[in-house]
């Protein structure tokens, strides 16, 4: 795996989870069928923080791994997160005041653009512009391996995923599956979920190092 197609599978990730968790990461009752889409969706304004380690990989239409990293995140809502990729390569995204920061830490290298830039993607549910149901058509799907599952096609049907699958059980998010346009499956787990406790409020604060080489972009790169 190159550091390019790291740098631009990873962002697309990150994109595509906060358009998710920033409206549905609240622990989530498991409802009757019926009622878990509604369940799910009333969850929206529940979030204050969450925070917890992940792994990702993305695997081809064969079903073989391309691409693995490893890390963890730190949403605070409204407007703020933090998330480092610790493996394979060092790479930070953080979030504050309408600001977005990528920092590649091997590389000496940051870009800041404004969040603005983001108003017409999906990424904007962050700052709580738009509610998640305008942005997808939600399902509830059967329950597999103990987790509740819901598939989330996004509305404008030209962007990077085609569809998102959520696993949830009863303390909220565990697992989500992105499928992309080529019918590539990026999976994402979560361990360590903490929802609603104290966060470290200095991740979301971002000075570039002495000698760091700063660009500054009309826009975040890839951001569909």
């Amino acid at each position: 795996m190159n550091r390019q197609s790291f740098r631009n599978g990873g962002f697309l990730v990150v994109v595509a989870f906060l358009t998710l968790t920033a409206s549905l990461c609240s622990p989530l009752a498991l409802a009757e069928p019926s009622q878990d889409v509604d369940a799910l969706v009333k969850q929206l304004a529940d979030i204050e923080t969450l925070s917890a380690d992940f792994v990702q990989e993305r695997r081809d239409t064969k079903g073989e791994v391309r691409r693995e990293s490893s890390g963890t995140f730190v949403l605070k809502r409204p407007g703020q997160f933090f998330w480092r990729y610790e493996t394979p390569y060092a790479q930070e995204l953080i979030a504050n005041e309408g600001t977005l920061w990528v920092y590649e830490p091997d590389l000496r290298q940051a870009s800041r653009s404004p969040l603005s830039a983001t108003d017409g993607a999906p990424i904007a549910i962050l700052t709580g512009a738009r509610p998640v149901t305008e942005v997808f058509r939600v399902r509830h799907l059967e329950s597999e391996s103990g987790l509740s599952w819901f598939a989330l096609r996004p509305r404008d049907e030209q962007g990077d995923f085609r569809e998102v699958l959520l696993g949830v059980d009863d303390r909220g998010i565990r697992e989500m599956r992105f499928i992309d346009q080529l019918d590539q499956t990026t999976r994402v787990s979560f361990q360590s979920r903490r929802f609603n406790q104290p966060v470290d409020e200095s991740k979301f604060h971002f000075q570039a190092p002495e000698g760091v080489d700063v660009v500054e972009a009309r826009e975040p790169p890839a951001i569909k």
